[in-house]
């Protein structure tokens, strides 16, 4: 995951090497894709034997975890604005081409610099509270973006900030669902809580697009500041509702919201194995 990020925060630099209006850059990505497949293509390793895995719809996946599945839908709503809608808020706002290469490739920095310690953390408290404080502080860096939209080291910071503390709630959703489902519901949850991610992220560049359409510029802060301040509210309430889990919470895998659908079943994968270790010990 870290060298994934490492790759997108290096794309942001190619728009400074190229005209993004041109063929060029394109021509050069759909390079870099066809060189990625090599690896695949060339492999002499057989495929893993899959084993059926148990249904469980979206009704029993909220009663199981209503902080992951609403959690879920906000991160959704939050990464389509943040990924799909950053430029956009950087041409609105005026800013060059290299300061919109750099504001972005900052979402992308937090999320690789604050992945593994989040995630440790995560082994060490009740994951409830941690997904709480990073809501809160990614919150509290839109807000803040909000109030000084024109000063461009507040917008980085601020966007360094909010891919830091969004990108591992994904994980953390994932690792505190797992928590409270059996082995064999780990797969049909994983594709439960991947649809609610996708129906979260339909909203998100609808809400901020119509945001910055009557509030200018600072309406793509605005929208985040609201889905991370709903998660931050909903967080706290859950952990009103139930007690602390007592389960093993060594079994978290870094995760980000921009990973194939492929990492996320390896993820699980992990937590499977762990769990199984477990039992046997």
């Amino acid at each position: 995951m870290v060298v994934q990020m490492a790759g997108i925060v290096a794309a942001q630099l190619l728009l400074l090497v190229g005209d993004p209006g041109g063929f060029e850059l394109f021509v050069l990505i759909s390079v870099l894709v066809s060189i990625s497949f090599a690896p695949i293509l060339l492999s002499i390793t057989p495929t893993p034997a899959f084993e059926s895995t148990k249904p469980m719809n979206i009704r029993e996946l909220f009663s199981t975890s209503p902080l992951g599945c609403v959690g879920m839908f906000f991160l959704g709503g939050i990464f389509s604005a943040q990924f799909g809608m950053a430029p956009v808020f950087g041409t609105q706002a005026g800013l060059s081409l290299s300061e919109i290469s750099t504001f972005v490739a900052a979402f992308y920095i937090g999320a690789m610099v604050f992945q593994f310690p989040i995630g440790w953390l995560s082994d060490q408290m009740d994951r409830r509270i941690l997904i709480v404080v990073t809501s809160a502080i990614g919150f509290i860096a839109a807000l803040s973006a909000v109030v000084v939209v024109g000063v461009f080291l507040i917008i980085v910071a601020s966007a360094f900030l909010i891919g830091g503390m969004s990108n591992p709630l994904y994980s953390l959703l994932i690792a505190y669902t797992n928590d409270f489902l059996e082995i064999d519901d780990m797969a049909s949850a994983s594709g439960g809580l991947l649809f609610l991610n996708g129906l979260g992220a339909i909203s998100g560049p609808l809400f901020t697009g119509y945001l910055m359409t009557k509030m200018g510029s600072e309406g793509f802060f605005i929208i985040l500041a609201t889905f991370l301040g709903f998660l931050t509210v909903y967080g706290f309430y859950r952990i009103t509702q139930r007690g602390i889990s007592d389960v093993d919470t060594s079994s978290y895998a870094t995760v980000l919201p921009t990973a194939s659908v492929v990492a996320v079943e390896i993820a699980q994968e992990l937590a499977i194995e762990a769990a199984e270790e477990i039992n046997e010990n």
